[in-house]
């Protein structure tokens, strides 16, 4: 038997555990286990086990991911959440739909600092959908809003996404932070614009809108809530960027400023750190399973020829933009079933050596990479991020927030198209601030 169809085999099998219900990680590791024993022989696989994860989580870089998560949590656990949703809604509340605008832009926020888009979901559908049911606003547009916008955060710095893809391609993770922000902008905007289309299209999403005029002082004083997180953006992403300090460095800034921050807002309590630790502790083993899984069933992927092969057929297509294309159709259906560190895991190390031999950038390859991962996380029937917020809201009937969702689905096609058509958008922070 050719050993590419091994490795297709490989793939098979292994989405036929996960879809059984086997832990990813665990899936990568086992099936890659097999195909190297079958392809190379029981001493080379039991090798491959032994020394793989010594290699990859002894980088130096891997350690920003336990202090990246602990800073998002910390700040989700000691209301900021709750802030970033109150500070939407005072500035943008009596726009028709402004409430779901605030809960896009609140969404956004957090998912920066929380990195972690299904975190994000579930955490914002149970502050916001309550907020947004009692205003009268649609389940449809509610929870569709709260699944769209929980996607932003993997397009804004400290994005787990980046830092995850950073590690595999071996490309600069501050590069990569830079690059998400306007792209991260974009598709703010183009969220807001799309919710203003859907109420005026259809008025009763949002019948209701803020009753009470806020003064601005009340606007300034909502808005002054948030100097926590633009404190320890600017240290994160400042410190990057004038080269004070490396990622895992500014990852333990964040992290300790995180604490400094809820203790300085006497919001810190022994329960909630304690809740942060675990939640950390638990997150970063599952993600670490997930590399090391993935790094050795790329081992098998490598035996098998596969990439090669793969390779081979997308060298049928001349234009570099088309093959990247093709690659990225490949995202939506992974999408609906896979969360953005077990695709890029996945399929990173299939793509990369043909991208870059065809010249691929593969700082904009990751900004797109991102961009369909949301695409595929609020596409039906599976999409991860509709699952997320109906575990919140199970009254709500899964039909009724895809169709929610739909609308910002299209917004994200379209800002996607954009961003393929327009690479600068992505490339010109990274280039003009790092060189």
């Amino acid at each position: 038997m050719e050993p590419a169809i091994i490795g297709f085999m490989g793939i098979v099998l292994l989405f036929v555990l996960i879809a059984i219900g086997v832990p990813i990680g665990f899936g990568f590791l086992s099936v890659g286990f097999l195909g190297i024993a079958f392809l190379a022989g029981l001493d080379v696989a039991m090798s491959s086990l032994a020394r793989i994860p010594f290699t990859w989580i002894t980088q130096y870089v891997f350690t920003c991911v336990p202090l990246f998560i602990l800073m998002g949590l910390l700040m989700a656990n000691t209301g900021t959440a709750k802030d970033l949703f109150d500070l939407g809604f005072k500035w943008v509340g009596r726009v028709k739909g402004g409430l779901a605008m605030g809960t896009t832009l609140g969404c956004g926020a957090f998912g920066a600092v929380s990195g972690s888009a299904t975190a994000c979901a579930a955490t914002m559908s149970t502050i916001c959908h309550p907020e947004m049911k009692q205003k009268k606003y649609s389940d449809g547009l509610s929870l569709g809003s709260i699944a769209a916008g929980s996607g932003i955060g993997l397009m804004i710095p400290p994005s787990l996404a980046f830092i995850v893809y950073g590690i595999i391609s071996e490309e600069s993770i501050g590069r990569l932070f830079l690059a998400g922000i306007i792209p991260g902008i974009i598709q703010t905007i183009a969220f807001m614009i799309t919710i203003y289309i859907m109420v005026w299209l259809k008025p009763a999403h949002a019948p209701v809108m803020l009753d009470e005029r806020l003064t601005w002082m009340e606007k300034i004083k909502s808005l002054m809530k948030m100097w926590s997180v633009v404190v320890l953006f600017v240290l994160v992403i400042g410190g990057i960027y004038l080269g004070w300090c490396t990622v895992s460095e500014a990852a333990a800034i964040g992290a300790a400023g995180s604490i400094i921050v809820a203790l300085a807002q006497r919001r810190l309590t022994w329960e909630n750190f304690k809740q942060s630790i675990f939640m950390t502790a638990g997150i970063t083993a599952v993600i670490t399973i997930v590399v090391v899984g993935a790094m050795v069933f790329t081992v098998f992927m490598t035996l098998s020829g596969l990439p090669h092969s793969l390779s081979q057929i997308l060298g049928h297509f001349q234009s570099p933009a088309i093959i990247v294309l093709v690659i990225l159709l490949f995202y939506i259906p992974l999408g609906m079933v896979m969360d953005s560190v077990s695709m890029i895991v996945l399929t990173l190390p299939l793509y990369q050596p043909f991208l870059m031999a065809s010249g691929v950038d593969m700082i904009w390859f990751g900004i797109l990479v991102c961009m369909l991962i949301q695409i595929g996380a609020i596409t039906p029937p599976i999409g991860l991020n509709i699952f997320t917020v109906k575990a919140v809201a199970k009254e709500v009937p899964m039909g009724k927030i895809f169709r929610g969702a739909l609308p910002f689905l299209t917004a994200n096609i379209v800002v996607t198209g954009i961003l393929f058509l327009f690479p600068w958008l992505s490339l010109v922070l990274p280039r003009l601030m790092m060189g």
